[in-house]
Formats: C-alpha cells, structure tokens, sequence
C-alpha cells in the first residue's frame, strides 16, 4: 500500500518535532522528567509567559519554525528521490544516472518496497526515540511495575514523636534561594566566589553546610524542591495521572501527608509564606494554603497590599523588595512572642537571563552572574539582621538553594563541574552543633529542621529522611542515596493515597441519636526493615 502525501510529510513533521521540543525543552529547562511535564500539566504554568515574554519566541523558532523547516526540507529530498526513482533520465548528470540505475540494480526489493517509505520511517522513528531518551519514557513505564520503594522508606511524619528538650523550641527562618548551587563558589569558573558573602557566615559558630547536597529526581524543579523538604516525599505525576477520581480534579493538595506547616502549626507556630511569584505557579499557593500556612503572600497579593505592579519584574516581587517585606514581617512576628516558621522564596535568579532588581543595578550588577551575586549578598544580608540583633536565640535560620540551576546564561560553565551540589547553610547559636553526615539530599531536610529548631524527631526518621545533625538515631544503608535515585519514581500505592481526598465528615446526627463512629480505612504500608527506621505506620490522619 502507498504511503499518501501527506501521511508521509506528517511522518516527517511528527519526528522532527518529537526531537526539536525535547531539545528546546532541556535548553530552557535543563533535565526535565516525564513526571515535571505531567505535572505542570495538571496545574498549570501561570507566570512563565509573563515572567519572560521571549520565551514564547524562542520556543516558535527553536520547537516549531526550526523542525517545520527541516520537514519540509527532508519531504523535498524524499519526494525528489521519488521522482527520479520513477523517471531516472531526469537525472542532471548521465554519471549520477548511471550510479543510480547500479543501486537500483543491487537494491531492487528495496527499492520498489521500502524506499518509498524508509524516509519517513527513519524520521520518524529517530525522533520517536530521541523523545523516548529525553524523558526517560522507558524508565517511567518500568517505574509502574518496579518495587514499591516509597512504602518500604517512608515514616510517615504525622506519627512520629518528639524527644522533650530542656529549652523551649525556637522559631524558624527559611530561605529557598531559586537555582543557587555550589558551583557559583569557583573562582575558576567565574573569576570570583559569587556566594562570597554566603559563604562567609560558614566561619560563625554553630553553622553547618552539608559538602554533599545532592538533587533527585523528584525535587529537581521549584514547587518539588518545596514538597520534598517540607513533606519528606518526592513530587510525581503518578498519584495524579492513574486513571481515577484523583487523577481529574485535586481539591486538596497531598491532603493525607503531613508537613512541616502541618506539624509546627499544632505546636502553635504560625506559619507565613513570601513569594514574589504569583502564587498560581504551579500550585505553590495551593501547597502552603493546604498544609496550615496562615499567611500566603505572591504577586497579586503584594499588588494589594500597596507594591506597585510597574517596579515588579515579569515574574512578580523582586528581591529587594522581597526582603524588604520579609524584614517587617520578621519584626512583627519577633514582636509576637510566639513560634513562627518564616518561609522565603527568591526569584531574581531565575533562568535563562534573572532579574535585575533597581537595587543590584544600584552595585554595579549587570549581568546574570551579578544578578546571583547581589542576590546573595541580599540574603546573607537578611541573615546578619538576624544576627545583629542578638535573635539566634530564638531563631534557627536555614538557607538553601530551592534545586540546582538550569538553562540560564551561565549553564555552560555550571555543567563542566561534574559535581554540582546544592547549596545550604543551617545557622544556630549552638556551637556544639555538627553534621552526622556529609551527603544529605532534600528529603532529609524536614528531620534536620525539626531537629534544628529543637523539635528532636525520636528515631531521627520523617518522611524519607534522615535528621542530618546531632547523634546519629538511625543508621543509613550504605547505598541509600544510590538507591532512593534509582528506585524513588517507581510506582507506589503507599505514595499515591497521599493524594487520596479525605473522607466527606458525617452529618451532625440528630440530637436523640449518637453520632456514628467514623470508620476510615487504613492504607496498607510495608514496615521498614528492622533497625533502619520506626516503624512506618498508616497514612490515615
């Protein structure tokens, strides 16, 4: 059977597409999984058009005007080989006809059956299998029949207990740096230690940076990196995209885990979020509203309460002025005299060209490499605030970069560091205070909060993680952080009644009936090994 025109071209276009939107995918992005793209399909993108309007060009020349041009090019190449197939005196040179009707002669099957066809085919396939590559498609699908990783690792955090301290726990400050990683520390590579400023607060007692913070798939991009050290779980699609009511339509966000808002809003801390995005993005509004966070502030919030949309960047607040308000949200809840948690996410830095606030310009900065500079220094400038004004003692501070950085104007010199790690400071005013480990990924960041602050989780154990300070509570396998990157994106039931809607309340019984008791099943949930963790218990809350 002949392949009709446009079947064939069709062909043609679909391969050259299935390889130009990967690409352009991980020039933007850097490594994007399979999981990051359903996800941001099911809660949207808002704030990437606006945060950066060329995005739109880019992507219609480099992922459609681009693999639209070579189709066309490579459907003229097969329909003139067609062409002269059937009519090989057409040929501009007799030697070049000559060539010809020997190829013919030696690939007769060939061909009169598979040449009409092998161009297409070839197209086609290649970009079926350079898609396949880029996404790791393969190891998605096997995910779905692998071991249930997650049940075997995960403590599930609303049932562990506290060991009493001797002082009451202190409150926390919380600083996610967008994209900021160790490598902008080499002076090799950028003539200069970017961080230096940051770097410098390593010097002080009782502050610890952890040499090897590695980052998995799963809390690689802004909104999983958030997830996983809050929740001690990954982000993944596969709760959302399995075919049944959970799938369709998420009411609540992961509403059967329990979180770090979750767990120090029942010890009566008050939980406040600043933002300079629109809160929109990715559902980064909806994680913080849904797990106890009392106060939830980005872009359109900042618009009403008085920051005027002209000196806002594309993305929202900058982070000047983010810090700005940051400082008289810290002295209101300084002023308070009860527990806080204080979380703050930059956005100046973000990729491919970040954003020059009016007071990183006023130093001098101009380009992307000044941009991470000056944010920088605006957070370790945050951090002597703290420190000048003698807080450390009822504040713990922990800053880190929310995942590595991607495809912005300096990801060329970041990559030829083969190993990147993110960046991290945790600041206390004991110095006594240390490390129990050198490798921590973002899944050990809630235990090691908690502990920081003084909440001392029993067993060292919350979600997947580990407490990376203090005495050792529980051993880690020797391969852990090999193996939680191997086996983490793996389907699992246990993972997926996180996001299973929580049971309807009963309706209040009449006043001379008793109330039924509530029967809520349990979700099954494999005990950890003996000795490697407390036991992991049901999800059920």
């Amino acid at each position: 059977m002949r392949v009709g025109k446009p079947i064939r071209f069709l062909a043609i276009l679909a391969g050259c597409l299935l390889y130009a939107i990967p690409r352009w995918l991980h020039e933007e992005f850097g490594r994007v999984s399979i999981d990051q793209v359903l996800y941001h399909l099911r809660f949207g993108s808002e704030g990437v058009l606006s945060s950066d309007p060329e995005i739109i060009h880019r992507f219609l020349w480099s992922g459609l005007a681009l693999p639209l041009g070579l189709a066309l090019l490579l459907w003229g190449l097969d329909a003139w080989v067609r062409y002269l197939r059937a009519h090989p005196e057409a040929w501009p040179r007799p030697w070049l006809r000559l060539a010809w009707q020997r190829l013919l002669a030696m690939l007769r099957h060939a061909a009169h059956h598979t040449l009409p066809r092998i161009v297409p085919l070839v197209v086609l396939g290649a970009g079926v299998a350079f898609f396949v590559d880029s996404f790791s498609v393969a190891r998605y699908v096997r995910g779905h029949f692998g071991e249930d990783y997650f049940a075997d690792a995960y403590v599930d955090p609303a049932r562990i207990t506290f060991e009493r301290g001797r002082k009451p726990p202190k409150s926390l400050v919380l600083i996610y740096v967008e994209s900021l990683e160790n490598t902008y520390s080499d002076p090799a590579l950028f003539g200069r230690d970017l961080l230096q400023r940051l770097n410098a607060l390593k010097a002080l007692p009782g502050v610890v940076s952890f040499d090897s913070y590695r980052e998995l798939m799963g809390a690689h991009f802004t909104i999983a990196s958030l997830v996983s050290t809050q929740c001690g779980v990954p982000l993944k699609s596969v709760a959302m995209f399995s075919g049944n009511d959970v799938g369709e339509k998420v009411e609540r966000y992961l509403p059967r885990a329990s979180c770090l808002g979750d767990i120090l809003a029942a010890r009566g801390y008050r939980n406040v979020f600043l933002n300079g995005s629109s809160l929109a993005f990715a559902g980064v509004g909806k994680f913080f509203s849904d797990h106890r966070y009392d106060r939830v502030m980005g872009r359109e919030e900042w618009i009403a309460a008085g920051e005027p949309p002209g000196g806002m960047s594309g993305w929202g607040l900058r982070d000047d002025a983010l810090f700005r308000r940051a400082r008289g949200e810290l002295d209101q809840l300084m002023k308070s005299r009860k527990p806080f948690n204080l979380t703050v996410l930059t956005i100046d830095t973000h990729h491919p060209y970040g954003h020059l606030s009016p007071e990183c310009a006023r130093r001098g900065h101009q380009d992307f490499e000044g941009i991470v500079e000056c944010t920088a220094d605006l957070v370790a400038e945050f951090v002597e605030y703290i420190i000048a004004r003698g807080w450390l003692n009822r504040v713990a501070i922990v800053v880190q970069g929310d995942h590595l950085a991607m495809g912005n104007t300096s990801y060329g010199k970041l990559v030829t560091n083969p190993e990147r790690r993110v960046f991290n400071l945790l600041i206390n005013d004991n110095p006594k205070l240390q490390a129990n480990t050198r490798e921590v990924t973002h899944f050990d960041m809630l235990p090691t909060m908690l502990d920081l602050i003084g909440l001392q989780v029993k067993g060292g154990r919350a979600g997947l993680g580990y407490s990376a300070i203090g005495p050792v509570r529980a051993q880690r396998p020797p391969d852990h952080v090999d193996r939680m990157a191997e086996k983490l994106l793996d389907y699992s039931a246990t993972y997926r009644a996180l996001w299973e809607p929580l049971p309807e309340p009963l309706p209040e019984p009449p006043a001379d009936e008793p109330a039924p008791r509530p029967v809520t099943p349990a979700v099954p949930m494999t005990p950890p090994p003996p000795g490697s963790a407390p036991e992991a218990t049901p999800l059920v809350r």
